[in-house]
C-alpha cells in the first residue's frame, strides 16, 4: 500500500510491517542453514503479534526472555512447548508462568538451573532445559559480543570441571542439550562461520569429555542486517557447507535425527519487514548547519543507541514514494526528533535532498529493534501507530500504550472476574485460529486461566477462591467465548464441576480439593457419558465396587471435554453391581489415583479445541470422595449440573454469537467492507436487525434465568420445580438455535470471501462451525420432549420472569 495512503488513515509517525517480507526472510535464512534445522525467532527484535504470527506460520519457533514476550508468542498462536525461555534474571513469577505454559528453558548458571528445577517441582512437572555456555569465541568482527569474556550469560567453559557433574543432579529438569549465543549482528560471513563452527566443536568436547547430554544443540545466531539504512539482507553462501562439515566431523549423529540443531535470529527475520514513516515538521538553519525536525525521534526509533546499547543510528532517509533522489540536490543535513533534549538526534550530517516542511520520509529496515527498543516513555508522547500489511490489505492497526494501573502490594493481581478475563483474552483469542486448525486442546489458554484465578471463580473465599456467583460465571464465559468458544466451554464445564464440589462435597474433600482449584492447580473434567446409556445424564451402567483399599472405579467415557489433560474428574457410577441404573453416585477422582488411557481421536466440524476424546479410567478412591448421598446423583444434577450447564453453555454461545456480530459490524464500518454490501440497502439493514434481535432475545432470557436460579438458591427454593426446569430447558434450546442462526446470517451477509473462507481475517466461519454443535450438545430433541411433558404438569403456565409462587 502507498505510504501516503496509510499516513492519511493513521497519521505519522507510523510503523509499517510487511508480513510477507518477514516470511521471505525466514525462507531466505533457511537456504544458508543445514536442512531440517529448527529456527527460533527472538522476540526481543520485535514482539508485534502479527510479525510473530507471520514467522510462526513460516515455521519459526519462539525465543522469549520475559513474560511479556511469552504472552506475545502465545497471542500469536505459539504453543508453550514451542517457546524457549532465556535470560539471566528469571524471576519466580516468570519461571512459574513459563513452566505452566510448558516452555523449555535455557539456564545461565547452576543457581539459575536449580531455581528452574524448583519451579518445575512446585508445579508437579519436569521441564526441558538447555545449558547456555560461555565458551571460546572466534576472532571474527561482530556487532555485539555476548560471551567469551566475563559475562552474566552462560556457564563459563573454563570452570566446566566445577559444574558439569552437578548440573545432572538437579531435580525437576531434563537436560536436553546446550545453548550458544556468542555474538549479535556479525559483520561478515567469515566471522559468523568461525563463531558457529567453534560452538559445534565446544559442544562435542563437552559431550565427549564431561558426558553432558546433547540431544538438542542451539547454536544461536549472529545473522546481520542493515539497521535504519537502505540495504538488503546479507547472503551466507558458504555457511551451510561449513556447518555441515563441522557437524559431520564433531557431531555426526546429527544426520540420524538423534541430535536436533537449532538457530536463532531476530534482526535477520524481522528487520526488512518494517519501515518508519515520519513527517517533516520544520527545517531550520543554525550556525552554518541545517536541521530537519521530524515527528519521530529517539522515542520512536533507536532510543537505545543513546544508552550505547545499539550502534548509534545513522539513518539514511528516503522519500516515502521510494523514488531515488537526484544526487545533484543532495546536501548535508542533521535529522532530529521532536523531543525537548539535544540527544534526540537520528542522523548527523547525513547527505540527502533538502525536504520541505510537510514532506513525508521513510526510514527503511526498521522492523527489528525499532519501537520497542526506543525510549517510548520519554516525555510521555503517544507511541506511533503500528500497521501490519499483507499485500494490499491492512491486517491490523494498533498503538501500544504506556499507562499507570493500580499495583497490589503482594498476592494475586486485583480486579473483578470480568477484568481478569479481559486481561487473558489476548492469549485466548490469539491461539484460537491455531487451536481450531490443529484440533488441539488450548493449552496456552488453560495456563492463562490457571494464573488468572478464574479456575476458582466459584470457590468460596475461605478456600482461597474468588467467591463468585452465576452472574460472574455468565459474564466471564461470554468474554472468553468472544476469543475462543472452545476455551470458554472448557472453562464453563470446569466451573459446573467445581460448583458440585462446593455444594455437595464432604468437608474433607472440600478442604483438600477447593484450595487446589482456587490456586489453578486442578482443572476438572466431567465423566457422565456412557455408550450403554446413550448419553442419558441420570443413568449409569458402570458399577461402583468396594474393596479393602477403597472404592473401585472402572469407567469408559466416549466423550470427555479436555479429559486428556484434566487434573481430576467427577464421574457418575451406578451405585453397586445390583443397583438400578438410576441409582447413580457421583465420585471425585484425582488423576494421580487413576490409570487414564486416551482412545480414539478428535476431528470434528467445530468446537475442535475442546478435544473431547474418549477415555478409559480405572483406579481406587477413598469413600470421602463421594459427593452427596450415594445413589442420589439426580439431586445434584437437577440442583447443580443442569442449571450450571445450561447457563454456562448459553453464555458461551451468546459470547461467540455477539462477537460474530461485532466483527461483522466492524468490517462493514471499515475499508474492508465487501463491495457487494450496500449499507443503504433495506435488505442489509433488516438482516442486521434480525441478527441483533436474536442476540438480544438470548441475552434477555439468559438474564431472567440467572436471576431465577440465583434467587432459588438464596431463598432455599426448589430448583426442581416444574416451571424452573422448563425455563432452563427453554434457555438451552433458545440459545443454541438463535446463536447459530445469528452466526449463519453473519456469514450470509459477509459473503463468500469474508464470511466463508477459513483464512478470512474475521473468523465468522469458525463461529458458525462451533455454534452448529450447540443444538447437539445434550440434544435439543431430548429437551423438547422433556419440556413438552413438563408443560402438561404445569397448569399455572408460569413463564420466566413471572413472580415466584408464595
Amino acid at each position: 500500500m502507498k505510504p501516503t495512503t496509510l499516513v492519511k488513515q493513521f497519521g505519522s509517525p507510523l510503523y509499517v510491517y510487511d508480513l510477507a517480507r518477514a516470511a521471505e526472510a525466514a525462507e531466505a535464512l533457511r537456504e544458508w542453514l543445514p536442512p531440517e534445522a529448527a529456527l527460533f525467532y527472538s522476540l526481543k527484535a520485535n514482539p508485534h503479534p502479527d510479525v510473530v504470527r507471520a514467522l510462526r506460520e513460516a515455521g519459526c519457533r519462539a525465543e522469549v526472555s520475559s513474560v511479556g514476550e511469552l504472552d506475545a508468542a502465545l497471542l500469536a498462536g505459539h504453543a508453550g512447548p514451542d517457546c524457549l525461555y532465556t535470560g539471566p534474571g528469571k524471576t519466580e513469577d516468570e519461571r512459574t508462568r513459563a513452566v505452566r505454559a510448558g516452555c523449555a528453558f535455557s539456564a545461565e548458571s547452576l543457581d539459575d538451573l536449580r531455581r528452574i528445577g524448583a519451579s518445575a517441582r512446585a508445579a508437579g512437572t519436569t521441564v526441558r532445559c538447555l545449558l547456555r555456555v560461555n565458551g571460546v569465541t572466534g576472532a571474527g568482527p561482530v556487532g555485539l559480543r555476548m560471551t567469551g569474556a566475563a559475562s552474566q550469560f552462560g556457564f563459563d567453559l573454563d570452570t566446566v570441571d566445577d559444574w558439569a557433574a552437578r548440573v545432572t543432579e538437579v531435580d525437576g529438569v531434563e537436560l536436553t542439550g546446550l545453548h550458544f549465543f556468542s555474538m549479535s549482528n556479525a559483520a561478515d560471513e567469515e566471522g559468523l562461520v568461525q563463531e558457529l563452527t567453534g560452538s559445534v566443536r565446544t559442544a562435542a568436547l563437552l559431550r565427549a569429555e564431561h558426558g553432558l547430554p546433547v540431544r538438542f544443540l542451539d547454536l544461536g545466531g549472529g545473522f546481520g542486517h542493515p539497521y535504519a539504512v537502505p540495504g538488503d539482507r546479507p547472503a551466507y553462501p558458504a555457511l551451510r557447507a561449513a556447518l555441515e562439515e563441522a557437524l559431520d566431523t564433531h557431531l555426526p549423529d546429527w544426520r540420524d535425527d538423534a541430535l536436533e540443531i537449532a538457530f536463532e535470529s531476530g534482526r535477520y527475520l524481522s528487520g526488512s519487514c518494517g519501515r518508519l514513516l515520519t513527517g517533516v515538521t520544520d527545517v531550520k538553519r543554525s550556525k552554518g548547519r541545517t536541521f530537519v525536525v521530524l515527528d519521530a525521534g529517539v522515542n520512536t526509533l533507536g532510543g537505545l543507541a543513546g544508552l550505547r546499547r545499539l550502534p548509534p543510528v545513522r539513518a539514511e532517509v528516503l522519500p516515502a514514494d521510494d523514488t531515488a533522489p537526484d544526487p545533484a540536490d543532495a546536501t548535508k543535513l542533521t535529522l532530529v526528533g521532536p523531543l525537548c533534549t539535544p540527544s534526540d538526534t537520528l542522523a548527523i550530517e547525513t547527505t540527502m535532498p533538502l525536504p520541505a516542511p510537510g514532506a513525508l520520509l521513510s526510514v527503511p529496515n526498521t522492523g527489528a529493534y525499532g519501537l520497542t527498543a526506543s525510549l517510548v516513555g520519554f516525555l510521555s508522547r503517544p507511541a506511533p501507530v503500528e500497521v501490519a500489511v499483507l499485500g494490499d490489505s491492512v491486517v491490523s492497526a494498533t498503538r501500544a500504550e504506556l499507562r499507570r494501573i493500580p499495583a497490589p502490594a503482594a498476592g494475586p493481581r486485583p480486579g473483578s472476574p470480568a477484568d481478569r478475563a479481559r486481561r487473558i483474552l489476548p492469549v485466548v483469542a490469539g491461539s484460537a485460529r491455531a487451536v481450531d486448525a490443529e484440533a488441539r486442546f488450548p493449552a496456552e489458554s488453560l495456563e492463562a486461566l490457571r494464573g488468572s484465578g478464574l479456575m476458582g471463580l466459584l470457590v468460596p473465599e475461605e478456600y482461597g477462591g474468588l467467591g463468585g456467583g452465576l452472574a460472574e460465571l455468565s459474564e466471564v464465559a461470554q468474554i472468553l467465548a468472544s476469543g475462543c468458544l472452545s476455551t470458554a466451554m472448557i472453562w464453563a464445564m470446569h466451573c459446573q464441576q467445581t460448583d458440585a464440589v462446593v455444594r455437595f462435597g464432604t468437608p474433607r474433600l472440600r478442604s483438600g480439593l477447593l484450595p487446589r482449584i482456587a490456586a489453578g492447580e486442578v482443572y476438572l473434567g466431567s465423566i457422565t457419558s456412557e455408550k450403554q446409556t446413550g448419553g442419558h445424564l441420570l443413568t449409569s451402567a458402570s458399577p461402583l465396587r468396594e474393596s479393602t483399599d477403597g472404592l473401585v472405579v472402572e469407567r469408559h467415557a466416549p466423550i470427555c471435554t479436555g479429559g486428556a489433560v484434566a487434573d481430576g474428574f467427577l464421574l457418575t457410577m451406578r451405585d453397586a453391581d445390583d443397583a438400578d441404573a438410576r441409582r447413580v453416585t457421583l465420585v471425585y477422582a484425582d488423576r494421580d489415583q487413576l490409570d487414564v488411557a486416551v482412545s480414539g481421536d478428535w476431528n470434528p466440524l467445530g468446537m475442535r479445541g475442546t478435544h473431547s476424546v474418549a477415555l478409559r479410567l480405572s483406579g481406587v478412591v477413598p469413600p470421602h470422595q463421594i459427593l452427596g448421598e450415594r445413589g442420589e446423583f439426580a439431586r445434584i444434577a437437577v440442583d447443580g449440573f443442569i442449571p450450571l450447564g445450561h447457563i454456562g453453555w448459553a453464555s458461551c454461545w451468546l459470547g461467540a454469537s455477539r462477537q460474530a456480530l461485532a466483527e461483522l459490524v466492524a468490517v462493514f464500518r471499515s475499508p474492508r467492507r465487501p463491495s457487494s454490501v450496500d449499507l443503504t440497502s433495506e435488505l442489509v439493514v433488516e438482516r442486521l436487525a434480525r441478527i441483533r434481535m436474536d442476540n438480544e432475545t438470548v441475552s434477555a432470557y439468559l438474564r431472567q434465568c440467572l436471576e431465577e436460579i440465583t434467587d432459588c438458591r438464596a431463598d432455599g427454593r426448589d430448583v426442581a420445580a416444574t416451571s424452573v426446569q422448563i425455563h432452563l430447558n427453554t434457555l438451552k434450546v433458545l440459545a443454541s438455535e438463535l446463536c447459530h442462526r445469528s452466526a449463519d446470517r453473519c456469514v450470509e451477509l459477509a459473503g463468500l470471501a469474508l464470511g466463508y473462507l477459513a483464512d478470512s481475517p474475521v473468523p465468522l466461519e469458525r463461529h458458525l462451525r462451533d455454534l452448529r454443535s450447540a443444538s447437539l450438545n445434550y440434544s435439543n430433541d431430548r429437551l423438547l420432549t422433556a419440556t413438552g411433558t413438563l408443560t402438561l404438569a404445569d397448569r399455572s403456565v408460569r413463564l420466566v420472569g413471572d413472580p415466584s409462587p408464595a
